[in-house]
């Protein structure tokens, strides 16, 4: 009776785990996270305007303007300022014209003044010293009521109105150059 044999050992069945078997574990693990990710995105709230929640992939939301299919021409005008050893052209006013705007009467307009990358308005008027960011006005065809900033506005009958602004008063007014996009709103 041989107790130790030394000669033949049995031979181990090793088994190696092929790198694919753990690719394939870590792919798993990273499309598990990958779901729950996604998952929680989709669920997620957003508010838009007047404070009611929509949710992703749930539904669509307009927005619609007072003037409904009928436009509004906005067209702004510079001013050169001139000043001792420098100068610069700044907004003096803005016209609107079309038909969009008899639709529109009795509304307030909001028009702001935007630069290539910063998400806040750049101030566009001045009153007593203090800058604004805005520029707000209520169409009417007989008459224009407006906000501080703006030292001047008319109506030329049913379809046009005109505001304007003291260009080049004032610290931190946005020059002609500075400003890249305009945008209105109306309320």
């Amino acid at each position: 009776m041989e107790i130790l044999k030394f000669e033949e050992a049995p031979k181990r069945s090793s088994r190696k785990r092929s790198s694919s078997s753990s690719r394939k574990t870590i792919l798993g693990i990273a499309a598990a996270a990958a779901i729950a990710v996604v998952g929680s995105t989709l669920a997620a709230n957003i508010s838009i305007n007047s404070g009611a929640s929509l949710e992703f992939g749930q539904g669509l939301t307009q927005t619609a303007a007072c003037s409904g299919d009928n436009t509004i021409t906005m067209t702004p005008t510079s001013t050169f300022v001139n000043a001792s050893g420098a100068g610069a052209f700044y907004l003096s006013q803005i016209s609107f014209s079309n038909t969009g705007l008899a639709t529109c009467a009795g509304k307030t307009f909001t028009v702001k003044a935007w630069d290539v990358s910063s998400s806040t308005a750049l101030t566009i008027a001045t009153a007593s010293g203090v800058g604004y960011n805005y520029a707000s006005f209520v169409y009417s065809s007989t008459a224009l009521s407006y906000s501080r900033g703006i030292t001047a506005g008319v109506t030329s009958g049913s379809n046009a109105a005109t505001i304007a602004f003291t260009p080049g008063t004032g610290t931190g007014l946005a020059t002609s150059g500075a400003i890249n996009k305009l945008t209105i709103e109306s309320n």
